[in-house]
Order: structure tokens, then sequence, then C-alpha cells
């Protein structure tokens, strides 16, 4: 860029600088909500992804759930065929490297006169195993407690922070209508989406179904599987299996669900990606916007500035330099406002994180988009006022002057 058409710029940035403000605010506000709307998808997509982990739920895990297709939420097809024996079987399958039933509910605890509804799972010594866990105080159940059906439980952390974290181990407390005592904290894992990890009590899976719920089935199983096991295969051959267990053939449906890592983190994520896609397009509208002020100011400017664009026009500047002038300003109003808008994203998310459990998710990518949809905006929405400067008959308006 010339010398020349850099002077022209400044002088024009200069003479409009109040249209100019106003035309760089509507695009950093918008180039802000996306770059920070982005972030936050991402965030909360590694935030599954992370929790999964470190739960031992990645690429080679399972999870079944007993009852069969939802709707509405509602399990249509019975959820009490799920036993202890078809967990058996599956583990004699030679890609199932462990296994880990469980049955779980909200049940009444109450302790030292406080009672409210909490969910209680009953599970096997080999859980803190399959789900990458470990306690934080005590110990956890073992194979004697599930042998002699012992009344004895493991707190979550934020249940045992609840009740007082440093004097519990020994202490008794009431679930349902039975004394337990408490052997044990786990250390703090967080939540799972919505889904709060750390606030549930651990009984032993006997104790569970016979003396707090009084069943002989079972909620669920994970499956640990070999490395390297072909999910799908893996998936299709548990079905097949407990389908036949379950004395089901033809098209009557699958009383059980097998849930992948991959499903777990659609469910998980499907709102706020609904809703981080709602913004977005909210955002680009915006820019759109933006690009419809940018037009109109750049007009509106045109028409006010037509006898000095025609006395250039008339003193040998071309189509070309007059539409050249326009889209380089364009061009610097994107560049500099892709820019600002970035760097206000940016203290956006560290607002964000400083004040609020969020962790924004910093993209360089999307900085590059920003600086795209930036450019493109402006630039396209330019051309028709430069188009239309450069179309100023010098002839007619100098009539005038």
């Amino acid at each position: 860029m010339s010398s020349l058409l850099w002077k022209d710029l400044i002088k024009e940035l200069l003479a409009n600088k109040v249209n100019i403000l106003f035309i760089m605010l509507s695009l950093i506000f918008s180039l802000t909500a996306l770059n920070t709307i982005y972030a936050l998808g991402k965030s909360a997509e590694k935030q599954i992804l992370d929790t999964l982990a470190n739960l031992n739920f990645g690429k080679d895990a399972l999870l079944i759930l007993a009852g069969g297709s939802r709707v509405m939420g509602i399990t249509t097809t019975r959820s009490d065929t799920l036993k202890l024996e078809d967990v058996k079987a599956l583990e004699k399958l030679h890609f199932v490297q462990m296994t880990s039933p469980f049955t779980t509910g909200l049940v009444e605890v109450s302790y030292k006169g406080k009672a409210e509804k909490l969910r209680v799972d009953g599970v096997l010594p080999i859980y803190l195993q399959a789900n990458n866990w470990n306690t934080f105080m005590g110990k956890f159940i073992d194979d004697k407690d599930v042998e002699t059906i012992n009344k004895v439980v493991v707190l979550g952390y934020d249940i045992a922070k609840k009740f007082g974290l440093n004097s519990l181990i020994g202490e008794k407390i009431k679930i349902q209508d039975q004394y337990y005592v408490v052997i044990g904290i786990l250390e703090k894992k967080g939540s799972l989406g919505h889904f709060p990890l750390d606030e549930r009590l651990f009984v032993p899976l006997t104790t569970a179904m016979k003396r707090i719920f009084n069943q002989d089935y079972i909620r669920g199983v994970k499956v640990l599987l070999e490395p390297e096991t072909e999910i799908e295969a893996a998936v299709k051959e548990i079905r097949k299996i407990l389908r036949q267990r379950h004395g089901l053939y033809g098209i009557a449906p699958d009383d059980f669900r097998i849930i992948t890592p991959d499903m777990v983190v659609a469910r998980h994520t499907a709102t706020s990606k609904t809703l981080s896609a709602f913004l977005l397009a909210i955002s680009l509208i915006s820019l759109v916007i933006s690009g419809v002020i940018i037009m109109n100011l750049m007009t509106a400017s045109v028409e006010e500035k037509a006898g000095i664009i025609a006395l250039r026009i008339a003193l040998g500047a071309t189509a070309h330099h007059i539409i050249r002038h326009y889209l380089f300003m364009a061009l610097f109003i994107a560049l500099t406002s892709g820019f600002i808008g970035w760097l206000m994203s940016l203290l956006v998310m560290y607002l964000l994180a400083l004040l609020t459990p969020l962790r924004p998710l910093f993209s360089w990518g999307t900085f590059l988009l920003s600086l795209i949809f930036s450019t493109v905006t402006c630039v396209l929405f330019s051309l028709f006022p430069a188009l239309k400067a450069s179309r100023i008959d010098p002839a007619i308006l100098l009539k005038g002057l």
C-alpha cells in the first residue's frame, strides 16, 4: 500500500470516526460473542471427556443398563431382567477384561437428625479399580462385606463434607430404617455433565439388593474390554448373548441398553451444543447486521463526499483507485475489529475462569476464523458503496460546484 493511500485512509477514518467506531463496536461485540461461545462449547466437551477418562470410561469400556428403549424418559420394557448370572456369562467372553455390576436408587438417609433423599449405589470391591477411583479416608468395601451382607457404607466426598468430613469414620448413618457404619470416604471426582459423582453413598452390592432395595436383579454393569477390542463387534456379541439369556427373539425389543463413551459424550453435550449453535447463529446474524450497518454508513459517506470523490476522479483517479480505497478501509476495520474482538474474548474467558466454575478453552483456529468472518463481512458489504463511489460522474457533479 502506497504512502498516499495510507494518508487517504487515515484521513477518511478520522473524518468518519464516529461512524467507524460504531461499525467497529458492532463487529467487536459479534466476534467476542463468537469466540467465547465456541470456547465454552469446546470446554464443556473436554470436561466430559476428561471426566470419562478419569472414570476409566474410555474407548475400551461399555455400560449396560437394565431396561430397553425409553419414551418421555420412561422405560418401555422390563427393567428387572439383568441379573448377576448375566454378568458371569459376559465375563467368559475373550474380549472382556473386567466387569463391575451395580444397583442404585434414591433412598432416605439420615444423620444426626437430618434426613434427605440421597443416591445409594450397591457395588463390589472391584468398583474402585473399574472406575479409577481411590479412597480419601478409611477403606472401601471388601469381599467379606459382600459375602456377609454387611451393613457398612462408604461416602462420596460431597456427602462426607456435608455431614462433617473429619469425624465420620466409625459413625453410624441411617439408611431407610437400618444403621450402617461409615468405613470410608472416596476422593473427589467432580461431575459428569449435570450428574454429581460425589453426592452418592456406596454399600456392598448384596446389601443393597437384599437389605435396601429387596431385589434379585441389578441396574447395570460396567464392562472393560481388552485393549484394541473393536467396540462395535463387542457390542454386537454382548447384545446377542443377553438377548438369548433373556429369551428375546425376532422383533422383540431389547430389555437392556448398551452405552458407549461416544453416546455419553453426545448425551451430555447435546444441550450445550444446541445452546451454542443457537448463540452462534445469533452471533453470525449480528455479523450480518454489522455488515448492513457498514454498507449503509459507507453509502451515506459516499453520498456526503460525492463532490470530493468526483474531484478525485476528474484529477485522474480511476475506478480501481476508488474501489481499492474503500476496500482497504474495510480491510483495516475488519482486521482491527477482529484483533480487538479476540482480545476482548480472552478477557471474558479469563473473567469467566476467575469468577465461575467455567473453563473456556482457547483455540487459535477460532481466532483465525474470527478474522476471516470479520474480513469477509466488511469487504463483502463494502463492495456496494465502493462500486457506487467508483461510478460517480464527475462531469455532472462538478456543474454544481
